[in-house]
């Protein structure tokens, strides 16, 4: 009875979870994608040997190599002759389930009562890290190495040694960071006092990462360690911000702003980690560690995260501290919550009253990630909609600068797939179309303003609005070129830090995107499936 009750209790976040996968998923790629997908598609239809195939499937992407992504978007195809990045975004979000899987077999098989499971799913099943569920190439790198390097440990915990090394060479080629579920194993066989294991463990480890990086072109990774000296603090800091990112709840401030509570919480975090440490020595020193499959599980799980955690905090701050802090790292701290929840429950004793804190804890971050992150979910696929057009019919806008090499490869592979119907650009905008043809109802004054780098454009009659089609576009239009460009709610920079969006919606029209002429400027309001439009103005550009 209390099993079905956790799974009752359980099914809403992960339900909540897959519905907004099913409803928010566009099948349009996005800045990195492009690598991966169809252009490793479009390689495969041209490749006839067999040794090829399997080069492409191994082939680096910049400093990844996704074999497993790789495959899906190849299964998609091979059963409906088609590449679709919602089946890919589906396809990462089975990888987390199946963490979620594992993770709640391993902590039942400590004798765990139910009841103290349901701060998981509430800590995994949250929107945080939505450019890891909704961007096929974060979905398809992160999430298939989490599952991998936790049945890893899972498998290495119950002794099972040929699965795990089968399991530690996906891990391994599921993405960079895949590599330290060697380290991972390596402590958990350690302490299971496995030798012989040890000596297969570390050969393979060493042979498979060696595999991973031959061949690979150069990651500049020196620019990070010449940066590290010049900026060690940001390392040190870094480290905690990400341990402790999942406590980002206010995304639209400043990136100082945002990370004074993840790295104050990620310190605490570690601290904790620290008096585990000690707990766990105790026990190994007790020869009480080797036979808990649970600790062990958790040991591998907490090994990799911290690692992960160290090299983010040494490679990435190059970048921009914020990186500490984006969409697509945000499962790793989520994870990291749940390792330190399960070390409670696998080393002190069960009490209540810290079941209860702890569910109202991982309810209050679930909700607050709800409430701060549904509204840019939901505002990304509008705009990805005008990304997709003006890729479409302009050659340019998911993700790249126009008129740019990169641009054009762009440009050259996606009209490859659309004309050997490999792939389909989504028609959610026809309503929009329309109306910019004939309809003139729409009302708007708008404030234009040019600047160096475009045209501005704002206006205060039209704020966010929470309706799933809901927004504001404005086009330009001539004989030859059609422009769409949707106009983003304005943020809300005040003192209530629960407010997110101000009264208003803008957007900068960039110089290099529009081929020079003379165009009408209009807008176009799309809600419910019906739209209204108007031409505003004649303009020159540029």
């Amino acid at each position: 009875m209390r099993r079905i009750i956790f799974w009752l209790i359980a099914s809403f976040p992960i339900g909540l979870f897959l519905l907004i996968i099913a409803r928010y998923s566009l099948n349009v790629p996005w800045f990195d994608d492009f690598d991966p997908f169809p252009d490793f598609l479009r390689e495969w239809q041209r490749t006839t040997d067999f040794a090829s195939y399997i080069k492409l499937l191994f082939k680096p992407n910049n400093e990844h190599r996704m074999v497993f992504g790789k495959l899906a978007a190849l299964g998609y195809f091979w059963l409906f002759g088609t590449l679709n990045f919602t089946f890919l975004h589906w396809a990462g979000t089975f990888f987390t389930l199946g963490t979620f899987a594992i993770f709640i077999r391993a902590i039942r098989q400590g004798n765990i009562p139910w009841v103290y499971l349901l701060p998981f799913p509430f800590l995994l099943f949250q929107l945080q890290y939505h450019m890891t569920s909704l961007w096929a190439i974060t979905g398809l790198q992160h999430q298939p190495v989490i599952f991998f390097v936790c049945l890893t440990s899972y498998l290495l915990a119950q002794k099972r040694f040929a699965w795990a090394l089968l399991a530690g060479l996906c891990a391994n080629f599921a993405m960079s960071n895949g590599i330290f579920v060697w380290p991972a194993g390596f402590v958990i066989l350690f302490l299971q006092g496995n030798y012989r294991w040890l000596g297969s463990w570390l050969l393979v480890g060493i042979v498979a990462v060696f595999l991973y990086f031959n061949g690979m072109q150069t990651l500049n990774n020196e620019s990070s360690f010449g940066y590290f000296l010049q900026h060690p603090h940001e390392t040190f800091f870094g480290f905690f911000t990400f341990i402790g990112g999942l406590f980002d709840f206010f995304p639209d401030r400043s990136t100082f702003e945002r990370s004074v509570l993840p790295t104050i919480f990620g310190m605490i975090m570690t601290s904790w980690l620290g008096i585990v440490v000690v707990r766990l020595w105790k026990l190994h020193k007790k020869h009480a560690l080797a036979p808990n499959t649970l600790l062990l599980f958790l040991i591998g799980v907490s090994t990799y995260l911290l690692a992960n955690a160290t090299i983010i905090a040494f490679l990435r701050p190059r970048f921009g501290y914020f990186v500490m802090l984006v969409s697509n790292y945000k499962i790793y701290p989520a994870l990291f919550m749940m390792v330190s929840y399960g070390f409670y429950l696998g080393l002190f004793p069960l009490k209540r009253k810290w079941l209860n804190a702890a569910l109202g804890f991982s309810i209050l971050v679930w909700g607050l990630s709800f409430l701060h992150y549904w509204p840019t979910v939901s505002e990304r696929r509008k705009t990805l909609l005008a990304f997709a057009y003006n890729q479409q019919h302009n050659g340019f806008g998911l993700g790249l600068t126009p008129n740019s090499p990169a641009a054009l490869y762009v440009d050259t592979l996606m009209k490859y797939h659309v004309n050997h119907k490999t792939y389909h650009y989504p028609t959610d905008l026809v309503p929009a179309l329309k109306a910019i043809q004939a309809d003139t109802s729409l009302k708007i004054k708008p404030v234009i303003t040019n600047q160096e780098d475009g045209l501005s454009i704002f206006t205060d009659d039209f704020s966010y609005d929470s309706g799933f089609d809901a927004a504001l576009y404005a086009f330009l239009r001539s004989d030859s070129h059609n422009y769409l460009f949707k106009l983003e709610p304005n943020l809300y920079k005040g003192r209530n830090w629960f407010h997110r969006y101000d009264r208003g919606s803008l957007v900068l029209i960039p110089k290099e995107a529009i081929a020079a002429g003379k165009y009408s400027l209009g807008f176009v309001y799309v809600k419910h499936g019906q739209a209204k439009a108007m031409i505003y103005q004649p303009i020159e550009w540029p």
